[in-house]
């Protein structure tokens, strides 16, 4: 299926989508930021906006958390298949730049821009580590948060970014 352009706002009118999935965290992002994209959604994960962006002349995956009602932060999946079928966290080698992950809440939105070095230093992707194939974000604007929360939101800040 070839890609088509959308018309319907500035961000759209500057993306390039693959297969008919919209990005609509993206493309609120991608209006503020009036950069140009382009979008292959992922097979998977379609419940959190799964694609791959190319932003410039990086490729980054792109997914857009979902909000839980009993905890804070939100909680974003992130992960591929394997030779065998089985769900697997990406390796430490599968990234091409990182991750972006978009977040709205309570009427304002951030972004977290992970790159594949700093996903690798919070044990995301395997390597080190044995990998996760999900885990929870705290912008900065969540508080109260218990001393895990409050150890993961300050490594997690650096890549915090509220539009």
């Amino acid at each position: 299926m070839g890609a088509r352009r959308l018309r319907s706002t500035t961000a759209s009118r500057n993306a390039r989508y693959v297969g008919g999935m919209r990005f609509p965290a993206f493309e609120a992002y991608a209006a503020v930021r009036r950069m140009p994209v382009a979008v292959t959604p992922a097979s998977q994960n379609s419940d959190y906006e799964s694609g791959v962006a190319r932003i410039g002349d990086e490729k980054w995956h792109i997914r857009t958390a979902r909000n839980t009602p009993t905890k804070p932060g939100a909680f974003v999946a992130f992960w591929q298949r394997d030779a065998d079928g089985a769900t697997a966290p990406f390796g430490d080698d599968d990234l091409a730049a990182g991750l972006y992950v978009f977040v709205e809440q309570q009427g304002r939105r951030g972004v977290f821009r992970f790159t594949s070095a700093h996903l690798a230093a919070l044990g995301i992707t395997s390597g080190k580590h044995p990998g996760k194939r999900g885990f929870r974000i705290y912008p900065n604007w969540c508080d109260e948060l218990n001393a895990q929360a409050t150890a993961t939101q300050r490594a997690q800040g650096s890549a915090f970014q509220e539009y």
